[in-house]
Parts: structure tokens; C-alpha cells; sequence
């Protein structure tokens, strides 16, 4: 349980308007305290860490008022609403931590008395952008970690325009972009979640985070992670990402697997990670076919990775990825950030390709009676090399 010694915490929020003429607002947080805090800044999904103080959080002046949402391992905070004015003319709002114990006592007639309601309380579980982050895997540990180097991009394609939608794709990447910020201490601006891209969006968001950390002239390190539906072409057996205005049959409007590595690879990077929750035999999550009139499954010609680029794909051959409906994640995800959960993303490439492979070989046989045999695809030069490498630096 989430606890405190004292209510009153000794952090104040100084809401300083800028000029008129400005037209951003900065927030200056002052005080004291002894553990890293999540803030998740309105309804835009926007989150940061704020590690020590003071700090300054600056927004839009056209999103005032904004509500600001506190959350750590160790305490549980009130909201504050940061209205277009200050209160008064000091402009301070007070932060306020919440004793889950004292305040059942409370709801009981006993214990301490009310203190007044300054803002409302954060009760409830913490939700970030649709997920449950207060237990089981998506529960991302707060390491303090930081990798300023590592860049990730998060793309979850569920909901398909001409196919069957991909089961608890949004779920995947918004739970592992939690990681990404929380655990593996990644900057949240080196971060770009999307979501349901089409052929065009797709390719775009993708050439935009290449031409991104090509600019640290072979310094970054780069995170791919991809959740929904693949393919193979019919005819050359090529594997290709799916966007959501495909339909499964002309792979012209897909993004080539070769096609993506060969990009990574033509970029100055010191090392690209990429984490595919998807199959490439033409089944969905469920096992059953994307497109009916395909029949049976393929098995796709394996796409080699280049340069420095090692791959964690979700399955071999012509297998399904199927979901772990009682978690609501792709049976890769959920293991694989399950491993970053209990390592504290502490973990080797090579001890989590091992990982993977035994727990979602092992639960796929359990749960669904069906293989799911991850496998990892090494660029030639890296040879074991790859074992001792991390996910983020």
C-alpha cells in the first residue's frame, strides 16, 4: 500500500504567466522530495519526470486551464487543476499527498480530521491514456534511469479499414511506452507513440524517427516497436507490415520488412532494437486467416536485419502471434515487458531472448494448444556480440 507520514507536502506550483504577447504559460514547481514523480500533463497523453526541483513545466496558453495528474511508486497525490490565472496574487496552488490508510479511517468516523479539499482527490486507479497502471505488467517500475541517447518508436495498429481488427494492439504499445519512459528511462521527446497509421502515415513516421536519430551522428540508439497485423507477399513469400488501409491482399501498400532494415541501416546508429508483435504467415492474433480466401498460411522468406540491427520477432515460420486474452496484451508483449517489470529493465538482449522463448513457447502450448516460438534475427556483424548488448543506453 501507498503510503506517507505527513499530509501537507512541502511542494508549492507557482503558475507564472508570461507576457500577453506570449503564448506559452511556464509552471515552476518548487520544493523538496525524495522520490521520482510521473506528471501527466492534461488530456494529450503528455508525460514527464520530474526527478528534482526546481522545475519547469511549460505549456500552451490555449490549454489553460490544464489539469495536472502526480503519480509514483510510493505515494498517492490529489490532481491540480492550474486555472489562467492564479488563485491569488501569489499564484501558489498546494500539492497535496493522500494517506490511503487515514483516509478510510476517515470514511469509518475515526482517525485524523478532514483536511480541506483544495483540489480533488486522485482515488481511483492511475490511468494512463486508457490502460491501468496501478497493477500486473502494466505496472512499469520507476527506475531513475536515464538514457538520453535512446530513441523509440511505439506504432500499435488495431483497428484495420478492410480486415479484422488486432486484439489489444493499443493496449501493447501504449503499456509498452510506459516502459520506455518509466523503466528504461527514456526521454519523453525521443518518444513517438502512433497509432492505426495508414500506408502513407506509416511511412512518414518512420522516415521522420530515422532522419531523427540520424542526426546524432552514429550516438543513437534506436527502439522499434511494432504491434498488428502482418503479411507475406503470395507470390515471393515476403514479409510486410500492415497499415490500417490495407486489406491484406496487395502488398504494394505495405511497408517491406527488407525494405525497413535496409532504411535502418543506411542511418548512423550505434544500435536499433526491434520488438515485432506480429506474424508474417497471413493468421491473425485469434490463429484464424486475415483474409479468408487465403486458406492456409504461408511461411514467410525471413527478412535479415542489416548493419547494427538485431530483431525479437513474436513468432517462426508460418505460426499465429495469439493474444493472452485474460491480460489483454499479445502473448509476446506481455512477456516480454513482464521481463522488463521484473529485471527493472536491468536485462541483457541475450537473457531476454532466452526469457522469451520459454514462457511464450510454454504458454502458448498451455493456453491456446498451439506453437509460439519467438525468434531473434542478428545483422551478420554482430555475431554473439548481440548477447551482451541492452535494450536502452
Amino acid at each position: 500500500m501507498k503510503r506517507i507520514y505527513t499530509l501537507l507536502f512541502a511542494l508549492t506550483i507557482l503558475a507564472v504567466l508570461d507576457a500577453a504577447a506570449a503564448k506559452t504559460t511556464k509552471i515552476k514547481l518548487t520544493g523538496t522530495c525524495n522520490e521520482q514523480i510521473l506528471l501527466t500533463v492534461g488530456q494529450t497523453g503528455r508525460t514527464e519526470i520530474i526527478s528534482a526541483f526546481p522545475y519547469i513545466l511549460e505549456v500552451n496558453k490555449s490549454e489553460l486551464p490544464i489539469k495536472l495528474k502526480f503519480n509514483s511508486d510510493h505515494f498517492l497525490y490529489y490532481d491540480i487543476d492550474v486555472p489562467k490565472k492564479p488563485f491569488d496574487t501569489t499564484g501558489h496552488v498546494y500539492l497535496v499527498k493522500i494517506n490511503e490508510t487515514a483516509m478510510q479511517m476517515q470514511n469509518m468516523g475515526g482517525g485524523q480530521p478532514a483536511q480541506p479539499q483544495i483540489a480533488a482527490a486522485q482515488t481511483q486507479k492511475p490511468v494512463i491514456e486508457g490502460i491501468d497502471t496501478s497493477h500486473g505488467v502494466n505496472a512499469a517500475p520507476l527506475t531513475g534511469r536515464k538514457s538520453e541517447n535512446t530513441f523509440a518508436l511505439i506504432i500499435a495498429n488495431e483497428q484495420y479499414d478492410m480486415a479484422v481488427n488486432v486484439d489489444n494492439a493499443t493496449n501493447d504499445g501504449l503499456a509498452f511506452k510506459e516502459y520506455c519512459l518509466r523503466t528504461l528511462g527514456i526521454p519523453n521527446d525521443n518518444i513517438k507513440y502512433a497509432s492505426n497509421l495508414s500506408f502513407g502515415r506509416m511511412k512518414k513516421t518512420v522516415n521522420d524517427m530515422l532522419e531523427l536519430v540520424d542526426m546524432m551522428d552514429g550516438k543513437g540508439n534506436l527502439i522499434i516497436y511494432y504491434a498488428g497485423h502482418g503479411i507475406p507477399d503470395n507470390k515471393t513469400k515476403d514479409a510486410f507490415l500492415m497499415p490500417v488501409d490495407a486489406d491484406g491482399t496487395d502488398t504494394e501498400v505495405c511497408m517491406s520488412l527488407t525494405g525497413l532494415y535496409s532504411q535502418i541501416n543506411s542511418k548512423r546508429l550505434n544500435q536499433c532494437v526491434v520488438f515485432l508483435d506480429a506474424c508474417f504467415s497471413g493468421a491473425q492474433r485469434g490463429g484464424d486467416m486475415i483474409v479468408a480466401a487465403r486458406g492456409v498460411r504461408l511461411k514467410p522468406k525471413e527478412a535479415a536485419p542489416e548493419g547494427k540491427t538485431i530483431v525479437f520477432s513474436a513468432t517462426s515460420g508460418d505460426q499465429a502471434a495469439f493474444s493472452h486474452k485474460e491480460e489483454k496484451h499479445g502473448l509476446f508483449t506481455y512477456y516480454l515487458l513482464k521481463k522488463f517489470q521484473e529485471s527493472k529493465g536491468n536485462v541483457s538482449l541475450g537473457e531476454l531472448a532466452d526469457y522469451l522463448t520459454e514462457k511464450v513457447g510454454f504458454e502458448s502450448r498451455r493456453i491456446n494448444n498451439s506453437p509460439q516460438t519467438p525468434t531473434v534475427m542478428v545483422a551478420p556483424g554482430l555475431t554473439d556480440k548481440w548477447k551482451k548488448l541492452s535494450v536502452a543506453k
